[in-house]
């Protein structure tokens, strides 16, 4: 009678054991949340950024970016249609990053003391090139560059900043009293406008060099001396 017990009971657990995969109840798993192209873009770009800064712009793939951002080809180009149309994306974030950066420096700015204000928005603008040099270095040095396109993209931002420092001018020279000189108000602002942009830009540039010595505490410092020497000359 036990012998009868033990064999159904091996063939109950033989039976359990033999089951085909088919019939073997499935365990589900759980998907990954999908997440759609603008939520990927983000992440995307950070992905490229890295690669268009190490490899340039030329050594980078469309596979290499879905490589370092963790996701395959095909939402890459999911969300941009080309590495043209990534790399000008890319620009056109981080140009509206350092756009912002460099009004907030001047925000708030106290119109009777230029050199003040000039000084304290060099320093704070310097302070964001050394804190992201490597985004700064794809703007103002061109490294991971392109082609023409991107370097037209590159000037259409920087007349952005000028239209922005040329309102900052503007009110510098409504201010002053007994101004005088051939030029129209308008077309002096525009002036200056370029002056602290251009000064802004060499700033950058130079301390973003591996051989500058200065820091962003410095050299503001001496850019603002410069552009309030500038805004009294003319």
């Amino acid at each position: 009678m036990a012998e009868t017990r033990t064999s159904s009971h091996t063939q109950q657990e033989t039976g359990r054991s033999s089951a085909s995969p088919a019939e073997r109840p499935r365990i589900k798993r759980r998907r990954a949340a999908h997440l759609g192209p603008e939520r990927r873009r983000p992440q995307v770009l950070d992905a490229a950024l890295e690669l268009f800064l190490e490899h340039g712009y030329d050594g980078t793939s469309m596979q290499a970016v879905a490589d370092q951002a963790g996701v395959t080809k095909p939402v890459v180009y999911a969300c941009y249609s080309s590495k043209d149309s990534l790399f000008r994306a890319l620009l056109a974030r981080e140009e509206t990053r350092i756009l912002s950066e460099i009004q907030a420096a001047f925000e708030g700015t106290e119109l009777s003391d230029p050199e003040s204000t000039l000084i304290e928005g060099y320093t704070g603008f310097l302070r964001a090139v050394a804190s992201s040099p490597d985004v700064y270095r794809l703007i103002f040095l061109g490294e991971g560059g392109g082609n023409a396109a991107v370097a037209r993209r590159i000037q259409r931002g920087r007349e952005a900043q000028i239209d922005a420092l040329t309102v900052l001018a503007r009110g510098w020279l409504e201010i002053r009293e007994g101004r005088r000189g051939s030029r129209s108000p308008e077309a002096t602002a525009r002036l200056l406008g370029y002056t602290i942009a251009a000064l802004a830009e060499g700033g950058a540039r130079l301390l973003l060099s591996e051989t500058s010595d200065w820091t962003p505490e410095t050299l503001g410092r001496e850019l603002g001396r410069l552009a309030a020497a500038a805004e009294t000359a003319v």
